[in-house]
């Protein structure tokens, strides 16, 4: 017990990194986990955590080595710094989910990656620096997100009735009428049927045009189906 007491008062300025990167990323983590995110407390944690314990590792192998100027072996902290950052890069990758309509998982992405940027920042002791950075992060995260910023949406929109194709010139003009952009139509028709079967990759300014023109297009009784994604 006595050594082990001896061992953690002999590395006590390592210790206290680790423990200081250990709250960095939980604050951040903790920011989202509150938003359901997948990489949340725990994740965050640990790779603040892992981040900051190469870097103490490779400062105290340095020491032990005691390299001078006369020595053939080098040992380039920011090669460390970096394989770091780049391996952390390959899981925030995979918090990305992407499909042909939405691209998802990018501020978690980036939010793993500055964390482990973080932890590098403690295990060099640059404390000032490492509690900065945490508190700009979640300014970013938290106080933007609350700014009320409106961009553009997406959406497409799948229509289906039984009759002319002349109707789908009626839903462009309505379209143009309310400042909807249409990117792409596929339009698909049966000559014996007269079905008709259309879908429209619209661009929208405005979530409540949006919601307004779904009701009326819905309320039309010539479509048999009206969805959208």
């Amino acid at each position: 017990m006595d050594q082990i007491v001896e061992l953690i008062t002999a590395d006590g300025v390592f210790v206290a990194r680790l423990l200081m990167a250990m709250v960095l990323g939980g604050l951040v983590g903790f920011e989202r986990q509150t938003r359901g995110r997948a990489a949340g407390l725990r994740t965050n944690i640990l790779v603040c955590l892992g981040s900051a314990a190469i870097i103490v590792t490779f400062e105290k192998l340095s020491m032990g080595f005691s390299m001078g100027a006369e020595s053939a072996i080098r040992m380039d902290p920011a090669r460390t710094a970096a394989g770091v950052i780049t391996g952390i890069g390959f899981l925030g990758a995979g918090t990305i989910v992407k499909s042909s309509d939405f691209v998802r998982g990018l501020t978690t992405a980036a939010s793993i990656w500055v964390v482990s940027a973080i932890g590098v920042t403690v295990g060099m002791g640059e404390y000032v620096i490492a509690v900065s950075s945490t508190l700009l992060v979640l300014v970013a995260l938290y106080a933007l997100n609350r700014l009320p910023i409106h961009g553009d949406h997406y959406f497409s929109l799948h229509l289906e009735w039984t009759g002319e194709l002349a109707l789908l010139d009626e839903v462009t003009e309505q379209l143009n009428q309310q400042q909807v952009d249409i990117l792409n139509r596929q339009v698909s028709c049966q000559p014996n049927t007269r079905k008709c079967s259309v879908t429209l990759r619209l661009r929208i300014r405005k979530m409540k045009q949006n919601l307004a023109l779904l009701d009326q297009l819905q309320m039309d009784t010539r479509f048999e189906e009206v969805g959208w994604n």
